[in-house]
């Protein structure tokens, strides 16, 4: 692995699609975006955000694929989640009706027909739920990312990049607002901002013990 791949990474998210009109996971990934906290460290880290289109996705996965990072920070929204998911597997499936934010569909049950049925994501679940409990915000493990455009992102990146490449993909629910009611549990914006930023930095140091 070359110096400069050694200290890149990559964090992703989502913009809208229907149902969600403001998809947090895009803004984190912007905000982490260039931070200078990275720079001090050595590292560069891009953010992107992934309009919510399974042919746009899949073609940005493809050319980000030709430098690959050291490790991929991936995240997208659950709606009706409370909590952080740290997703371990993605799995060779499809919705067959619903439509990305393009109003495109797939015309199959499977995103890639004679391939295995999961792909296991490349990171320490247990570990990662620690990092970001440790943070302050609920988290679970999940073996489930759905059928939709997250799953086949997931799917498509640890296809895409070297086995060497760590690949980590969380679901995040719709922020919580500052001030709500004691029941609800769902984390503000700023407390995942501050929750994926803290995983970002523990990915880093382990990058370094590597």
């Amino acid at each position: 692995m070359s110096r400069e791949r050694a200290r890149r990474a990559l964090v992703t998210g989502f913009g809208p699609f229907p149902g969600v009109k403001h998809n947090p996971s895009g803004e984190i990934a912007r905000a982490l975006d260039g931070a200078g906290r990275w720079k001090r460290l050595g590292w560069r880290v891009e953010g992107l955000a992934f309009p919510t289109d399974y042919r746009h996705v899949e073609a940005r996965i493809g050319a980000v694929a030709q430098e690959p990072p050291a490790f991929v920070v991936m995240l997208g929204v659950a709606a009706r989640s409370q909590r952080l998911r740290v997703e371990r597997v993605a799995r060779n499936r499809v919705s067959a009706t619903a439509r990305d934010a393009a109003g495109r569909k797939v015309n199959r049950r499977v995103l890639e027909p004679g391939a295995g049925a999961i792909r296991p994501g490349r990171h320490a679940g247990p570990v990662l739920m620690r990092d970001l409990r440790q943070a302050g915000v609920p988290t679970g493990i999940s073996h489930d990312a759905g059928r939709y455009v997250c799953n086949a992102a997931y799917w498509w990146m640890l296809g895409a990049m070297p086995r060497e490449t760590r690949i980590v993909f969380v679901h995040i629910p719709l922020p919580g607002r500052p001030g709500q009611r004691r029941h609800e549990t769902r984390p503000t914006l700023p407390a995942m901002i501050r929750a994926i930023t803290a995983l970002v930095q523990a990915e880093i140091g382990r990058a370094r013990r590597r």
